[in-house]
């Protein structure tokens, strides 16, 4: 990344991307006018249009698979900047609107959320955490969440875990927000239980800075992709509600990116909670692991963890902490759709996000 000279005007587009303060949120886009009232009626009838049915999500037994919208209007952060160049914010109030196609998990999310970014408005990235609440008439959603922000081009990526409270006590709610202002896309999945470790417990969330300066190439956003044979499931068991449980499978891929710190060989268990056909022909599924990544420059290990349907494919989010030769960086990583996964990043100092 290049120039220091990022301030609060600069960074008011990158600031504008922050949304992660438990907004998975979702408005209709701005309509348009409304027509002019005609002066004379018209001789031919006029036809009543149909209604455009309400959208039906994914099910899987009690999983259901989520798609829709989130907006985040008034976000006025207030940056500081760090001796190393570094522009942060901390506990920014934020009130998004979420609208889904299923609506337990549609309604008003607010939160406090934070930001460490570096660059300028054309070229930026950061890294975001924060804590939220979605609420609606039937219950509530308690959880936090974590992920990246960059520009030009990509926006927020931003993953959340949320427990169910009130009338959605014993679910939980996985959560992808992606893309940029007025409208992000939201990816979903309401599933029973807790979410996987380390998101069972608590909403704390927090992230050490770098220990030192920022190198003008410290942060870099990564694009690629992931090819994974299929791996050793594990050991299985199926319980009274027919959920069957993989624990301690392993699997390997090889990552190819455009950096070459984080392309190589990527090991890791894996765990998962499965809803569907025993034989995993449909269904779907949420996952967990602790990968390590590795080339000849060093290695990143971190955890790992995500959801699967078979009508969507795989989201997984990876938060790495650099080893040998990348000591003092981190790395968000996230792979998407089926083999080969597609594989978006972002290398930055300091620590990642950690619950």
């Amino acid at each position: 990344m290049g120039g220091r000279d990022i301030g609060h005007r600069l960074l008011a587009g990158l600031a504008s991307l922050s949304l992660l303060a438990g907004c998975a949120s979702g408005a209709s886009p701005t309509p348009l006018p409304a027509s002019s009232t005609p002066t004379s009626v018209p001789s031919a009838a006029v036809a009543t249009p149909t209604p455009t049915p309400a959208p039906t999500p994914e099910t899987y037994g009690p999983v259901t698979v989520v798609t829709g919208s989130s907006t985040c209007p008034g976000m006025e952060p207030d940056f500081t900047t760090d001796p190393d160049g570094t522009m942060h914010f901390r506990d920014l109030p934020v009130e998004c609107t979420d609208t889904t196609d299923d609506p337990r998990v549609s309604g008003t999310g607010t939160g406090p959320t934070n930001m460490d970014a570096w660059g300028t408005l054309d070229n930026g990235a950061g890294v975001q955490w924060a804590t939220g609440r979605i609420e609606n008439a039937g219950g509530a959603w308690e959880g936090r969440g974590s992920g990246v922000a960059s520009l030009p081009g990509r926006g927020d990526i931003i993953v959340y875990w949320y427990k169910g409270t009130g009338g959605y006590e014993g679910l939980s709610y996985f959560q992808l927000i992606t893309g940029s202002p007025p409208t992000w896309k939201i990816e979903g999945q309401v599933f029973p239980g807790d979410p996987p470790p380390p998101y069972a417990e608590g909403t704390t969330i927090t992230r050490l800075p770098a220990e030192g300066p920022v190198p003008d190439d410290a942060v870099a956003v990564v694009t690629g992709t992931a090819t994974c044979p299929r791996g050793d499931l594990g050991p299985s068991t199926t319980d009274e509600n027919g959920v069957i449980h993989y624990r301690s499978g392993t699997f390997g891929c090889t990552m190819r990116n455009d950096d070459p710190r984080v392309s190589g060989t990527h090991t890791s268990d894996w765990n998962a909670d499965w809803w569907g056909d025993p034989g995993m022909n449909k269904g779907a599924l949420v996952q967990w692991g602790n990968p390590r990544l590795e080339n000849a420059g060093g290695a990143w290990e971190g955890t790992l963890s995500g959801i699967f349907s078979t009508d969507r494919g795989d989201i997984i989010a990876i938060w790495y902490k650099g080893t040998g030769g990348y000591a003092g960086l981190s790395y968000f990583e996230l792979l998407t759709g089926f083999g080969p996964w597609t594989i978006q990043g972002q290398i930055f100092p300091g620590d990642p996000p950690t619950p």
